[in-house]
């Protein structure tokens, strides 16, 4: 019933703050209304509901002109830097007029509306500095509503604005993803058809699927889990027709649940990257693992290529494959992923692991977590 009121109840509020009419009006109306309790039970100045409605209505024009004056005169001076000095001077003429208009309005109008059957009757009264502590709370009151709005309309510009920067630089990596893999697949299909191979009827099958999966479900903010191992397996099966017995692949993809998602095309680049700096480079035998494993709400990707003896330095992260990746995992899975990179002499291997949702991980796999910076899934071999 609470989350079904709290939708409710956020409509009103924005209603009521997109209509100043509205907001203005609820304003003196609540104010009014305490008033009007404060001269029955506060101060028992009547026992008449009407009498003290009247007199809480009487006191409004005053008080109006030192709200607003304040509210659209003073304090707007008072946000600017260069010229608060002159408007610190300006906020202590407004509190000597508002002083000064309270006891001229309670001795021309207030004190004579009562004609002696009142306790505000007595002109002594008139000048009682309480008088003008309604007035100093009204007014405060207002000037702090009037900051909490401006805060909290920031607070919404900023969120928005946060938004739209994570939605552009989200769909600029998705524009830098789509050529870079298209790219480098169609070079592989160029490479095939050069050799005129019997295989190029199940090439094509295996590249359309991957071209319908990038025109289809390549702006979607997650897809299911089986379809992105679906998508790694046609990708590898065109490797392994290009790269031919010179290719050892092991492919492994364990626990993979249809109702596990994930965002699309994030794996891709990281296999991408073993054949770039892997067969590509090397010559003669090759070798490409590929381990996926799905176990208490972690998604787990350990990819180990073998490449030319060499020292045992990273390739460069700073190219469109792996800055991608990290810029996604950055966006997308914030403080829920694990992404490293580990370079040998003769092999390079890739670790990514993804919590696939909000809710907290089983007690055991975040104890193993905690220990091994790692989550506990196991992963076979091939």
């Amino acid at each position: 019933m609470a989350q079904a009121a709290n939708p409710a109840v956020a409509a009103v509020l924005r209603a009521i703050d997109e209509r100043w009419w509205l907001r203005h009006g609820l304003f003196w109306v609540v104010r009014t209304a305490l008033m009007t309790w404060l001269f029955l039970y506060g101060l028992h100045s009547t026992t008449d509901w009407r009498i003290a409605l009247r007199d809480s209505l009487i006191l409004l024009p005053p008080l109006l002109l030192l709200t607003y004056s304040l509210l659209y005169g003073v304090l707007p001076g008072l946000e600017r830097p260069g010229h608060r000095g002159r408007y610190m001077l300006l906020l202590v003429a407004w509190l000597g007029l508002g002083l000064a208009l309270t006891f001229a309005h309670r001795y021309y109008f207030f004190v004579p509306s009562h004609r002696g059957h009142s306790p505000f009757s007595d002109y002594h009264l008139v000048y009682a500095t309480g008088a003008h502590m309604p007035v100093l709370l009204t007014c405060g009151l207002a000037a702090g509503l009037r900051a909490f709005r401006q805060r909290q309309q920031q607070a919404h510009r900023n969120a928005q604005l946060a938004q739209e920067n994570y939605q552009a630089e989200l769909q600029l990596l998705r524009a830098q993803i789509h050529p870079h893999f298209l790219f480098n697949t169609l070079n592989n299909l160029y490479a095939l058809t050069l050799k005129q191979s019997d295989q190029a009827p199940v090439m094509v099958e295996r590249l359309t699927g991957l071209l319908h999966f990038v025109v289809e479900q390549g702006n979607a903010p997650l897809v299911p889990l089986p379809e992105e191992v679906a998508l790694l397996r046609n990708y590898l099966a065109l490797e392994q027709m290009r790269y031919g017995h010179r290719l050892t692949l092991d492919f492994a993809a364990e626990g993979i649940e249809a109702t596990a998602h994930i965002a699309p095309l994030l794996l891709l680049p990281l296999v991408e990257n073993a054949f770039k700096h892997g067969p590509a480079e090397q010559v003669g035998p090759a070798r490409v693992s590929i381990k996926l494993a799905v176990a208490e709400n972690w998604f787990t990707c350990v990819i180990t290529n073998t490449k030319s003896p060499g020292p045992a330095t990273a390739p460069e992260s700073t190219g469109i494959g792996l800055y991608n990746v990290r810029q996604r995992l950055q966006l997308l899975y914030p403080q829920r992923h694990r992404f490293t990179l580990k370079a040998g002499e003769e092999t390079f291997t890739v670790r990514l692991a993804l919590q696939l949702s909000d809710g907290p991980a089983p007690l055991a796999a975040a104890a193993h977590a905690e220990a091994t910076g790692w989550p506990a899934v196991a992963v076979s071999a091939a």
